[in-house]
């Protein structure tokens, strides 16, 4: 919403609104111009209006929503604003279950700064996730956790992966695929689609209406990462000297290198203009030392994205890892619990706190200790309910060389700074 809100500034158009907590995202906004409150009330609607704009994570009951229908309020979704944003611009659009943020945003980069989307910072995004550039580019993510990707004006897209992470959205992995599928089927004829290396979504990729790029070690392959290398079916091969650790995102920027490519750009050039990408918020994204304790946060809340976050840890880091994990959400929880277990396995010592509800409500019978029950391999295994107690418990333990990671996508991302000031820094 926030980087909506700069794009909607940067349109010239006058951008109000509200959240129930401050941070650098208000503070952002309100260094753009807009007029942001702390506090979901009715009376926060200006006088003058032409429509609200809601997130998914808004409910009904909202204070603001209801004084809205009252009003007789154009009521609208974020993602009819971002189809609103994108109008007048060539759209591009980044789908996938896991590293849209980050693609979306190296797409924006290869091509030369377009304008840009997501739904994580950016270095350039004045505090938020988007930025208004030059060209007739707009870089977009596609939200598949409320079907709002189906909305988007895209002419050329990519797929990077299918998987099964919205379980109070889709029942079955059938459901996922489908969805994507209907994504895909709107895209137009003289378009393009990308598939990354995921045999799933290059499954479902099968019905495209347009030409389609494949990204991965298959017959017919645009190209294929090869270590460090991105190696073309000409035979020509550039180089993915990146700032981002991890061959997750070696094959992100492949797959922004195949589109961008598309658009005009030569892959050497987009790939030159990626390197020294170090990753969007949240991602990977360093919290600083102490008492020669490396500190980094990570968005990963998916088995899939544990494990990538964990690898891309092992190859930049020679001693001990120690993942600190909070769940989020019971839906997600219950059903991959098993996997989370196997995910964190390969880090040295291991800490799981409690769920993160965020908008839902507790199921009996899961908890995080359904986690913990399917670790196997790590040194040390701890549960530890409060964030507020991880440094507390953690900290006597961790010696110079360590790296700490805390992952997930709830309010973990505040538990970083806490252990730094815990280790001394």
């Amino acid at each position: 919403m926030s980087a909506l809100g700069l794009l909607a500034l940067r349109k010239g158009w006058a951008v109000s609104g509200t959240d129930r907590e401050d941070g650098p995202a208000l503070v952002a906004l309100r260094a753009a111009g807009a007029d942001v409150h702390l506090g979901h009330s009715a009376d926060a609607i200006p006088a003058k209006v032409d429509v609200v704009v809601l997130s998914t994570a808004i409910p009904a009951t909202n204070p603001e929503v209801v004084a809205a229908g009252e009003r007789g309020l154009t009521v609208i979704h974020r993602s009819d604003l971002l189809a609103m944003l994108m109008d007048g611009h060539r759209g591009l659009a980044v789908a996938g279950a896991h590293g849209k943020s980050t693609t979306t945003a190296m797409l924006s980069l290869a091509l030369g700064g377009a304008t840009l989307c997501v739904g994580a910072e950016v270095p350039w995004g004045d505090g938020t996730g988007a930025a208004w550039g030059d060209g007739p580019w707009f870089c977009a993510e596609a939200d598949e956790s409320d079907r709002s990707l189906l909305r988007l004006p895209a002419e050329a897209a990519i797929l990077l992966n299918v998987d099964h992470d919205h379980h109070s959205t889709y029942a079955s992995i059938d459901e996922v695929e489908d969805v994507f599928r209907q994504f895909i089927a709107g895209l137009p004829a003289d378009g393009l689609l990308v598939v990354g290396p995921d045999s799933r979504a290059q499954r479902v990729a099968a019905g495209a209406p347009c030409a389609v790029r494949v990204v991965g070690d298959v017959h017919g392959a645009w190209a294929h990462v090869h270590d460090h290398t991105l190696v073309l079916a000409t035979g020509d091969r550039v180089a993915l000297d990146m700032a981002a650790p991890g061959a997750h995102n070696r094959e992100n920027a492949a797959c922004a290198i195949a589109l961008a490519d598309w658009c005009g750009v030569p892959p050497a050039l987009a790939a030159e203009r990626i390197a020294p990408f170090a990753g969007v918020g949240r991602r990977f994204e360093d919290i600083g030392t102490a008492g020669g304790v490396r500190v980094v946060d990570d968005y990963a809340h998916h088995p899939v994205e544990v494990a990538a976050t964990l690898a891309a840890a092992r190859s930049v880091h020679d001693g001990r890892i120690v993942a600190v994990f909070q769940p989020h959400l019971f839906s997600r929880t219950r059903a991959l619990a098993v996997e989370f277990g196997e995910a964190l396995s390969s880090a040295d010592i291991v800490v799981v706190t409690d769920i993160y509800a965020a908008r839902e409500t507790p199921e009996p019978g899961v908890d995080s200790t359904l986690v913990m029950s399917s670790i196997r391999g790590p040194d040390e295994m701890m549960f530890v309910p409060l964030l507020a107690d991880v440094p507390s418990v953690i900290v006597p333990d961790l010696r110079p060389g360590d790296l700490v990671i805390t992952m997930g996508a709830g309010d973990i991302t505040t538990l970083g700074p806490r252990i730094l000031e815990a280790l001394g820094g």
